[in-house]
């Protein structure tokens, strides 16, 4: 194998993109870098495989002792360093999972966890200090299968066949990794097969012909501008699918193996110091910025703040390649050992990181009053009796008295703003029988719908589960009351329609579908409340509100004046709307936390006591019922529940639809 220097300066490009994007710095696209990593490694494991199959050298055994000097000592250091530290910044809740994150990536299995812990109620994944452990987990899972099957194949072919059987398997990977993203966005991202195509095309290159000097120099240019491209142009949002051409093709066109080395690569060969540390950086630079938003209670680190973490990074990752990887790359223990002691390294961490996770992430280290802050599991928790409902065609949260035996019935119906005030519900009227519908917002119908959420025909399940509930509230004349809460201040700039509404949008939509709605299912005697979205934090609170009580690392907290006044603003255009719906009919009352919560000052946080919020948008469900007691009298949701039904005819009659 001839070392290219080259290749250094590819990754050294690769990891500083990577850097540059979680260190918000203006390049959008940076994080295809990842991609540009995979490519390298297919083609340069490849290589190494190849040249031992054809020379009848190939041993599973010595593969795998170079892949763990390679990968593990660096990284169980990093793991040690984040789980260490993590005691002393992290709440309980967060170590936990870091700590069950640790244990996964020991084995090469994050992306895994990820996959499965980085949903809407879960920590927010920039907040995980091992979430760039992904990546790992993906090359891992390639490499257990790639070098038994390239063997399998490589034997007794010729370099074209195994070039033409290597580009057919990249193309179809290529085409299902397109149908994946369609199908499971998520699975798109996190799971290897449908990123196995990235590393396969690097691997295709060690079976292409050589480039001759100016096809190579075409060919760097070529492969720099779409990488180049990659980093402006490609969106987080729908990502890898076609978008993943960018980095991939353009880092093959770099890598793709030449008769000469064109003049033109000479400058990529002096990034290629950074090429050298770019493992080790890649491992350090992620855990460093999460880490110091842990000590800033969560914020964004100034760009000053940003550029010091950078460097901190770096250096970090030269004592790391000078004093980990390079003495244990050159360690030439027998290859058994090195794969016994691989594997005894990675059960330890993942013995610490179970421990951790086991214990709930140690919740002796914080205060006994904020215990029940302690993660946001904790937060949410609130026994709720699940209940089957025919009609709906599943099982149901239901609270209060019983659904089946209830005289009188109340349905509250949104999406997880309905979720968090189901408590306060039942503490405002717990004589009713209660059913929580959290699903889509009501005011989505066959017409109304929202942006792409990455949820797999979400449009068409949004419509159905609304015919369902309109069926099931028209079938059952005791429900009297029906409850709509949702995120309401962010729809209108999410909310679409299929253009049967004519010039309709925003805010319009939001009132033509709760106005369809109601007059589907009005009739006499039934009331409707409208209930408004609460203020919302631009970032996650509960660090800040819980600084002053732990003996955490943090920063003191202050007061920002921009989310004092976004909390006091954002919500007054739905909150208008609710408003103006609620004074056009005798049968609707609306409820607007913010009007009782905000005054010129700011917006209530505490009550009774007790922190309000589970996160930047939600209540906590796990709140004393004296507590829930007094937010429901603040906003005025009690007496909008305890309303006598309004005499006067509903405005519409039901309907069968």
């Amino acid at each position: 194998m001839k070392y290219r220097a080259d290749i250094d300066g590819l990754r050294a490009v690769a990891v500083l993109s990577v850097l540059a994007f979680h260190y918000n710095a203006a390049l959008p696209g940076g994080f295809t870098g990842v991609d540009v990593f995979f490519v390298i490694s297919g083609f340069l494991i490849t290589q190494q495989l190849a040249g031992e199959i054809a020379s009848g050298t190939f041993s599973i055994l010595n593969f795998y002792d170079r892949r763990i000097r390679r990968i593990v000592p660096a990284l169980a250091v990093v793991l040690l360093t984040v789980l260490l530290l993590g005691k002393f910044l992290l709440l309980p809740g967060d170590y936990k999972a870091m700590a069950a994150s640790a244990a996964y990536a020991a084995f090469g299995a994050s992306n895994f966890f990820f996959l499965s812990n980085t949903g809407y109620f879960d920590q927010s994944s920039d907040l995980m200090p091992l979430l760039h452990t992904w990546s790992l987990g993906v090359e891992e899972q390639f490499y257990l299968a790639w070098p038994l099957l390239l063997a399998l194949v490589a034997t007794g072919r010729k370099r074209i066949d195994l070039a033409a059987i290597i580009g057919t398997a990249v193309v179809i990977g290529f085409g299902a990794s397109l149908l994946w993203l369609d199908a499971d966005p998520k699975g798109a991202f996190y799971l290897v097969l449908p990123r196995a195509w990235e590393l396969a095309l690097g691997a295709l290159l060690v079976f292409l012909p050589p480039l001759s000097q100016r096809l190579g120099a075409v060919a760097i240019a070529t492969g720099l501008a779409l990488i180049g491209a990659g980093f402006i142009f490609v969106s987080a949002s729908a990502f890898p699918g076609a978008a993943a051409v960018y980095p991939c093709v353009g880092a093959a066109l770099v890598i793709w193996p030449r008769r000469d080395e064109p003049r033109f690569s000479h400058w990529l060969c002096k990034l290629r110091p950074i090429g050298l540390i770019s493992y080790s950086l890649y491992l350090w630079h992620w855990p460093v910025w999460v880490l110091f938003r842990y000590y800033i209670n969560n914020a964004e680190p100034s760009r000053l703040e940003a550029v010091v973490l950078a460097a901190v990074s770096i250096g970090l990752a030269v004592v790391s390649f000078r004093f980990v990887e390079k003495p244990f790359r050159q360690r030439r223990w027998l290859p058994t050992r090195t794969v016994q002691t691989g594997l005894a390294t990675g059960m330890a961490v993942f013995c610490l990181g179970m421990y951790v996770n086991s214990a709930d992430g140690l919740p002796e280290r914080i205060a006994p009053a904020v215990y029940s802050m302690r993660s946001l599991d904790a937060m949410w928790e609130w026994p709720c009796k699940y209940e089957p409902e025919k009609t709906l065609g599943a099982s149901f949260c239901t609270f209060g008295q019983s659904w089946k035996k209830a005289g009188s019935k109340a349905f509250l119906w949104g999406d997880s703003h309905a979720g968090h005030f189901a408590p306060i519900m039942e503490a405002a009227q717990p004589d009713m029988g209660w059913l929580l519908y959290e699903t889509c917002p009501a005011f989505f119908n066959e017409h109304i719908y929202r942006t792409y959420t990455g949820i797999p025909n979400y449009r068409t399940q949004c419509a159905e589960q609304r015919r369902k509930a309109i069926e099931l509230i028209n079938s059952d004349p005791s429900i009297d009351l029906i409850v709509l809460a949702s995120a309401w201040a962010y729809y209108p700039a999410i909310a679409l329609q299929d253009g049967t509404l004519g010039e309709l949008s925003g805010s319009g939509l939001i009132e033509a579908g709760i106005e369809d709605l109601m007059a589907k299912t009005a009739r006499r005697g039934r009331r409707f409340v409208l209930v408004g979205t609460v203020p919302q934090h631009l970032v996650d609170p509960i660090p800040c509100a819980m600084a002053h009580l732990n003996g955490l690392w943090r920063r003191e907290c202050t007061p920002d004046p921009k989310e004092i006044q976004q909390m006091k603003t954002h919500t007054v255009t739905s909150d208008t709307l609710l408003k103006k719906i609620a004074a056009s009919r005798s049968d609707v009352a609306a409820v607007i936390p913010r009007d009782a919560l905000c005054d010129k000052a700011g917006c209530k946080g505490y009550l009774n006591g007790e922190f309000l919020y589970r996160d930047g948008g939600h209540i906590r469900r796990n709140l004393s019922m004296e507590t829930r007691h007094q937010f429901a009298d603040l906003i005025g949701l009690t007496n909008a529940l305890m309303e006598k039904p309004a005499r006067a005819e509903a405005s519409a009659a039901p309907s069968s639809n």
